[in-house]
């Protein structure tokens, strides 16, 4: 593994990405609680070198890529209960992946609404005995 050097433009990208994160999260109404990206010079550098397998620094438009792809893969997990594993963040742009990531929280959100309904139904049900069959034969001890 050799040794990798973080660029000015991907230190430049992760800090405007961080700065966003963090001004939406204080923008946050009074009681609710919104979390935000901060990424340090170790986090990027152990990005870098885990997603281009110790090889060289990761371009900014690399950095959008993986992080989509890191979202698709929790969307994915969210609406079929297991990780796309036979995935790579390289094999689609980050666009492609922020898509998928969308089709796949819908999908999860469509399985959550439908199992609402068959619970309201299932709690709503009333059983109702069945009305006395004419000419059956009653027995009684």
């Amino acid at each position: 593994m050799q040794n990798i050097t973080i660029t000015e433009d991907l230190r430049n990208h992760v800090n405007s990405i961080c700065a966003e994160s963090k001004a939406w999260a204080e923008a946050a109404p009074e009681g609710e609680y919104r979390g935000y990206a901060s990424y340090d010079e170790a986090d990027i550098l152990h990005y870098c070198e885990h997603y281009t397998k110790g090889e060289r620094c990761l371009t900014p438009a690399e950095w959008d890529q993986t992080k989509a792809w890191e979202e698709y893969n929790d969307a994915h997990k969210s609406a079929y209960g297991i990780r796309p594993r036979w995935t790579w963040w390289s094999d689609e742009t980050a666009e492609k992946w922020e898509k998928m990531s969308s089709d796949c929280y819908a999908q999860a959100n469509a399985d959550y609404e439908l199992e609402q309904v068959k619970k309201e139904a299932e709690e709503s049900f009333k059983y109702e005995s069945p009305a006395d069959i004419e000419n059956s034969l009653v027995i009684n001890l």
